[in-house]
């Protein structure tokens, strides 16, 4: 029994409580709580982290509250030391961790022998002050025979031995020599006798005898009272257990049928979990203070969130192969950032801010044996790591993915954890440095000004949603991230459908999390092109690169502008596009036209080609100015009747058209003769001789291809 502040409000007052708890460094920590009636769930959860590394303890602990006397009562029922033989390859702290358990040097609640760890560590001490001892009178006997024996040879050592003779410095090195050999020789004999006698040790046998007598003594003390706890345990333990015969049918029931909605909602798209999730408190999923008492800084709905993912890591972890779970530094690298790409997939589905899943990440790698300080700093800068090497986001989607797949029902999930280390411990193959790729880059819209206007955390947060949003559906549609732009990313695709498909269901997310939160909302745009670059450093460079960010750049909030490139690719199947431009883009000759994708389903397309043709006159007054090259000038084929066209107003970026429409074309002047009197008109009148001819007679230059 140990007294203890009942600080854990949501235990009922009076009941009995269950914990797991997992020993790290020096000291227990307490994994997860369950209720009265989950004894047997408290031993299955103990039983799954059995084969996580670097857990040098699992316990369960069953803690019973005297309302009475206000105390706790708490006994071990289920324990499990990992073997020394069990330890991973790599040794390091997990070894270390295990060989402090098999020890029985933990800070154990129940473990009445502690004591008898002390008197034995003592008695160690009184061993190693015997070894001191020992060796100095070896040394001590090394140096007086040394001593003896080199002065009977200075003293009977002839002075000529043959023709050469034995004085001055060579009769000193030969007698400095001969003590040198002569003390490697008597100290290395002499230990060797000493040392391995244990008559050496001048043990004081009476003082041995008393000492043995009441350790006797106190050991038979222990185990009585040791038995005396066991039986009460079990008396209580049988009560528990007849309490809660009734309860664990109805239990059993209640878990399978709320296996059952769980189900449901995963096939429905998850909108009632979602709604659960907005409809909870927001300080729930906020990270509680983590006191000095060892227990859990996590708030009970960031608990739960935790004790899920780690279900699903014990269950990958276990379903390795033996030789898989020898890990070492590197592959225990790999393991976080597989684990870092699960908790954020976790994080998106149950939608947890960022603060609240880099706490449940912190605390998952601490459980894996990670310091602290280590954990704490890995969950706040892991994306940096994941553009490093194109293994890093390998490893990192493939985390992202198992727990979809595991939150939706799929058993195979669990194995994909085996593939990702197999592609981790590959040799990595060079990569040819110019190949075909789509490229994609996303902008948010308005990013400066949200910063000066709701400061930076709030910025920070919306930039974290388009992180969440881009990067799953990178991982969903085979996408590469390749870097982050600061406002963006910038991404690869194989073939042009995957990059559509990924672009459209970024939007539609970025919707429905404006819809979610619109003091917060979310605004990108998206541009693509496709063509040949270079891959160095892994990074993408070359003209298609180019073109790409400059095509992100026309676009506007909530549209995805193509290349005519992709375009042609895409052309016929099940996608639709409204044509866009003229644009100027620096470095390319002649008008460039673009291509939007139409990815909302209700969006009015016979709207959007209307706008397109009615924001042209503009662009191509701006494409004249900023290209210094005049308009092309419209060919008329007949004289017909023209109806009023809206003039558009002259201006640098896409003005909305004025409303005032404009008298016929009078048949005087041929727009040939203004030409060539006046090469580069004004813009106003080169806007009113554009807008007085019909839309369907603009000649449409041809636009430029990507290499």
């Amino acid at each position: 029994m140990y007294n203890r502040a009942p600080q854990r409000l949501w235990i009922d007052m009076g009941q009995t409580s269950y914990e797991v708890q997992v020993m790290q460094g020096d000291r227990w920590r307490i994994h997860a709580q369950f209720p009265s009636s989950g004894r047997d769930e408290a031993i299955e959860e103990a039983k799954t982290l059995e084969s996580l590394p670097g857990i040098a303890g699992i316990k369960v602990m069953r803690d019973t509250y005297d309302d009475q006397s206000g105390l706790h009562n708490a006994t071990v029922i289920h324990k499990h030391t990992p073997k020394p033989g069990r330890a991973p390859a790599a040794g390091g702290k997990y070894a270390k961790y295990q060989n402090r358990a098999t020890t029985n040097r933990m800070a154990d609640f129940d473990d009445p022998f502690a004591e008898d760890d002390e008197d034995e560590g003592k008695s160690k001490g009184s061993k190693g002050l015997g070894v001191i001892v020992k060796m100095l009178m070896v040394l001590l006997f090394s140096i007086a025979l040394t001593a003896v024996v080199t002065s009977l040879i200075s003293a009977f050592m002839p002075t000529r031995l043959g023709d050469m003779r034995l004085v001055g410095a060579t009769r000193a090195n030969i007698i400095v020599g001969t003590a040198i050999i002569c003390f490697l020789v008597t100290v290395t004999t002499s230990f060797m006798a000493f040392m391995g006698r244990d008559e050496l040790d001048v043990p004081e046998l009476k003082r041995r005898k008393k000492k043995a007598a009441e350790q006797k003594q106190k050991l038979a003390k222990m185990k009585a009272q040791k038995a005396k706890k066991v039986q009460k345990a079990k008396k209580l333990e049988a009560d528990d257990e007849e309490r809660a015969k009734a309860e664990m049918a109805r239990i059993k029931r209640e878990k399978e049928k709320q296996e059952k909605q769980a189900a449901q909602k995963a096939e429905d798209g998850g909108e009632e979990e979602q709604a659960a999730e907005e409809d909870a408190p927001k300080q729930d999923d906020k990270p509680a203070e983590e006191g000095d008492d060892g227990f859990s800084r996590l708030s009970p709905a960031a608990e739960q969130h935790k004790a899920s993912l780690m279900s699903f890591f014990g269950e990958a972890v276990r379903n390795l192969p033996p030789e898989r779970k020898k890990m070492d530094n590197y592959n225990r690298f790999g393991l976080n950032l597989y684990l870092a790409g699960a908790t954020e997939a976790l994080g998106g589905e149950k939608n947890l801010d960022g603060e609240t899943m880099e706490a449940i990440l912190a605390d998952a790698l601490q459980t894996m044996g990670l310091k602290e300080e280590h954990a704490e700093a890995f969950s706040k800068r892991y994306e940096d790591y994941l553009l490093q090497d194109a293994r890093y986001m390998e490893i990192f989607q493939s985390g992202r993915r198992s727990i979809s797949d595991f939150m939706k029902g799929k058993k195979d999930a669990i194995k994909e954890l085996e593939v990702s280390l197999n592609d981790w411990n590959k040799p990595k193959a060079a990569e040819d440095p110019e190949r075909e790729v789509v490229v994609m880059f996303t902008d948010i819209v308005g990013s400066t000004a949200m910063t000066h206007e709701k400061g930076n955390l709030a910025a920070q947060e919306v930039v974290r949603a388009h992180n969440r949003v881009v990067r799953d559906a990178l991982a969903k549609t085979g996408g590469k991230e390749i870097k982050h732009t600061g406002d963006g990313i910038m991404a690869s695709f194989e073939n042009v459908t995957s990059s559509l498909l990924a672009t459209q269901q970024m939007q539609m997310m970025i919707g429905m999390h404006n819809d979610q939160g619109p003091d917060l909302p979310l605004k990108v745009k998206i541009g693509i092109n496709a063509g040949r670059v270079v891959m160095e450093e892994q990074d993408l460079y070359g003209v298609t690169v180019q073109m790409a960010a400059r095509i992100v750049d026309k676009a506007a909030a909530d549209q995805i502008f193509v290349s005519d490139t992709v375009y042609g690719m895409a052309k016929g199947g099940q996608w639709k596009f409204v044509k866009r431009g003229p644009y100027y883009m620096k470095g390319i000759n002649g008008q460039v036209f673009l291509q939007e994708v139409v990815w909302d389903d209700k969006a009015d397309i016979a709207a959007m080609n209307a706008e397109s043709l009615a924001e042209r006159p503009a662009l191509e007054v701006t494409y004249a100015q900023a290209s210094g090259q005049p308009l092309p000038v419209p060919v008329t084929e007949a004289p017909v009747a023209v109806a009023p066209v809206a003039v558009a107003p002259v201006a640098t970026e896409v003005p909305k058209p004025a409303e005032t429409p404009t008298q016929a074309l009078p048949q005087s002047t041929p727009l040939a003769a203004q030409q060539t009197v006046q090469p580069q008109p004004a813009p106003a009148a080169a806007s009113k001789a554009y807008a007085q001819q019909p839309a369907a007679q603009s000649p449409q230059p041809k636009p430029s291809q990507d290499a």
